[in-house]
């Protein structure tokens, strides 16, 4: 079931909105694969967190395929904010921005999907290099900061899409880079079994 009208019940507890929006956004984690030098997530779960399945870019979404942060989402489906702005901490360690945390890249939340028992946001989706992403110690909340504040205000998201201004999406190349990784995963358990 999707929800795309305002204030549209998806259920007793979840009143989305999909039509007034601001142009303001929210932060949303996710873990990157150390052996990929694109910002894509931790398929082989290197990072000793499991084998992550979120942001699912091959639909566009995040939350798709498991209930992971599930009160960001929800807090975001039901805001005005037009942005889910992915960010991550460089963990390829032969990268320059090793340990460094970028925003990569957003998703626009066009869509609220039920995917039974939890909710995913899906929508127009850009992601960019670590070389042209968004140093998050550039927002003034998180430049020395353990945690970062989660909504962003109407300028702090305007400096970070106009620092995309003139980028390349590289979307194509993560869905590229994500069916490698994901192969090498099928690889590694079939010789495992």
């Amino acid at each position: 079931m999707s929800c795309r009208k305002k204030s549209h019940r998806a259920d007793d507890s979840l009143e989305v909105n999909l039509t007034d929006l601001d142009e303001t956004g929210r932060l949303h984690y996710f873990y990157h694969s150390p052996s990929s030098d694109l910002p894509v997530r931790d398929v082989l779960g290197e990072q000793h967190a499991g084998r992550k399945t979120e942001p699912h870019l091959e639909t566009n979404a995040e939350n798709y395929c498991c209930c992971c942060w599930q009160r960001n989402i929800v807090a975001f489906l039901k805001s005005s904010e037009r942005y889910l702005f992915l960010f991550t901490k460089c963990a390829r360690k032969e990268s320059k921005h090793k340990d460094k945390r970028y925003i990569v890249g957003y998703i626009r939340k066009e869509q609220c999907i039920d995917r039974g028992g939890f909710w995913a946001v899906a929508g127009k989706t850009k992601v960019y290099s670590f070389e042209d992403a968004f140093p998050l110690r550039k927002l003034s909340h998180a430049r020395n900061a353990r945690h970062v504040r989660r909504v962003l205000t109407k300028r702090q998201t305007e400096c970070v899409l106009h620092s995309f201004t003139g980028k390349r999406n590289k979307l194509t190349a993560c869905l590229e880079e994500l069916s490698c990784l994901k192969e090498r995963l099928r690889r590694r358990e079939r010789r495992c079994t």
